[in-house]
């Protein structure tokens, strides 16, 4: 039986994500191995939790501060070990599947370009 993490479902080569509304899946075609896909996901997650606390998120994810999202991108990168990771092994689309939403967009790309 596949693990349940964080409500989403992970099992072999795919990432799985159900939805109230909708339920998609994206191949992890990078063969990223599926604990540093999880560790990227979450700490996304937690990043993108802290930038809403700070107030450049708003409740239902848009960007409401993109130079606060840059700056703290750029100041914490230690932060995003994971998530650079997984990304410079080809996985961004994995991770942006579990992830959505228009911040989530930014960091990865952000991240993606250090």
């Amino acid at each position: 039986m596949p693990d349940f993490v964080s409500g989403d479902k992970v099992g072999g080569s795919k990432y799985v994500q159900s939805g109230d509304r909708n339920t998609f899946t994206v191949n992890n075609s990078a063969g990223v191995p599926r604990a540093e896909l999880d560790a990227a996901v979450a700490e996304l997650r937690a990043f993108i939790a802290q930038l809403s606390r700070d107030g450049a998120v708003a409740a239902d994810g848009s960007v409401t501060d993109p130079g606060a999202v840059v700056a703290a991108v750029e100041s914490q990168p230690g932060r995003l070990r994971a998530l650079s990771s997984v990304i410079a092994g080809g996985a961004r689309d994995s991770v942006l599947a579990a992830v959505q939403g228009g911040v989530a967009t930014l960091i990865t790309a952000l991240v993606g370009q250090a």
